[in-house]
């Protein structure tokens, strides 16, 4: 993975999280639901839990957050880019999730909370990377078999 960010993941991370204030602001404004402003904040922030799939493919049960942290210590060896959470694809389900789970929860805006949170994140990371123009396509990946290469558009 051509990991320009991964150098600079304290950098990278702090930009999701400032995505991730930025759309917990607009929810909080447009909808006053102070759990939907909470649930933009988090997803925004924890739509990187997908990672760990990446990080146990190639170290196991084992778990050190040094290593977790320098991405390019389990992407580059496996030669595979997983990231299951991360697809151009989700953003629609994301949106019915928040939907349905916002109308039987009472959340206003819930929808709204989680598509633009995922939307966000997902264009940073797009941005943030030289990759292959559908990388951030699960089906892509699919495709490929989650070669690092074809992620990278080698």
């Amino acid at each position: 993975m051509n990991l320009s960010a991964a150098n600079g993941i304290l950098f990278h991370e702090t930009v999701h999280l400032f995505f991730s204030l930025l759309v917990a602001f607009f929810i909080w404004r447009a909808f006053k639901d102070k759990k939907a402003t909470i649930i933009a904040f988090l997803v925004g922030i924890f739509l990187d839990v997908d990672h760990w799939f990446d990080y146990f493919f190639w170290f196991g049960l084992k778990i050190s957050l040094r290593d977790f942290f320098n991405v390019t210590s389990y992407i580059h060896p496996a030669g595979k880019v997983y990231i299951p959470l991360h697809g151009w694809e989700w953003l629609s389900f994301y949106w019915l999730i928040g939907k349905v789970v916002g109308k039987k929860l009472k959340i206003k805006g819930l929808e709204w909370a989680v598509f633009l949170s995922a939307l966000f994140h997902l264009l940073w990371d797009n941005f943030s990377f030289n990759h292959h123009p559908l990388a951030y396509s699960f089906f892509f990946r699919v495709w490929t078999n989650f070669s690092l290469k074809k992620f990278d558009g080698l």
